[in-house]
């Protein structure tokens, strides 16, 4: 980690984050356990490497869909480890990934009590007849975005997404943090270079 960060500290770069894959929509036991230790290191790891703020998942959908229960414990897990990330000065951003709805989301990032908690807004990440009101609702509460240059519908088919709309939303729900473009689609080294002038354009106009 502290190669990570010399490299990027001489060139001038900035770590804006970094990502864990956790699971907390599971029950009580030693599964959980694991999750929350694990996710406990990263949150160290990202404190090693200088990065702000933690990628983190509540759970999944169909975890969730098991028992109430699961909600419950993912609520707990995560103040355990906002409680622990705050000691250290970073944030933790729940994704809406996962097929996790808007209205789960929301409910978890007002039952956790804690300064440093807040969404990592995924833009094509809400799986519904209207992505764009589902970020509406969200942003607000986000303390990282990453930009997908596509959209889901329900039937999880995709389509292309409207990034100058998506940018509105950030600016509108005063958005002022650190914008990342997700590229998920084919020929990345080709078409990249164009979607981040694109939204370098829409951020800055």
């Amino acid at each position: 980690y502290n190669r990570l960060k010399h490299y990027a500290f001489v060139r001038g770069i900035t770590i804006s984050g970094t990502a864990i894959g956790n699971d907390f929509s599971l029950p009580k036991g030693i599964k959980l356990d694991y999750q929350i230790e694990a996710a406990k290191q990263g949150i160290d790891q990202a404190a090693m490497m200088g990065a702000p703020h933690v990628r983190f998942f509540a759970g999944t959908g169909n975890g969730f869909s098991e028992s109430r229960d699961r909600v419950n414990n993912a609520i707990e897990a995560l103040q355990e480890c906002c409680d622990y990330a705050g000691e250290r000065g970073i944030f933790i951003g729940v994704e809406n990934h996962g097929n996790i709805t808007p209205e789960l989301l929301l409910e978890i990032i007002h039952k956790v009590d804690s300064p440093w908690l807040g969404i990592n807004l995924d833009t094509g990440n809400f799986w519904s007849k209207d992505p764009y009101a589902d970020l509406e609702r969200c942003v607000k509460y986000a303390v990282n975005v990453q930009v997908k240059v596509s959209m889901q519908s329900p039937d999880r088919k995709k389509y292309p997404a409207d990034l100058k709309r998506v940018v509105d939303i950030l600016k509108k729900g005063n958005y002022q943090g650190f914008v990342v473009l997700e590229y998920e689609e084919d020929k990345p080294f080709e078409e990249i270079p164009g979607y981040l002038s694109q939204l370098n354009k829409l951020l800055h106009s």
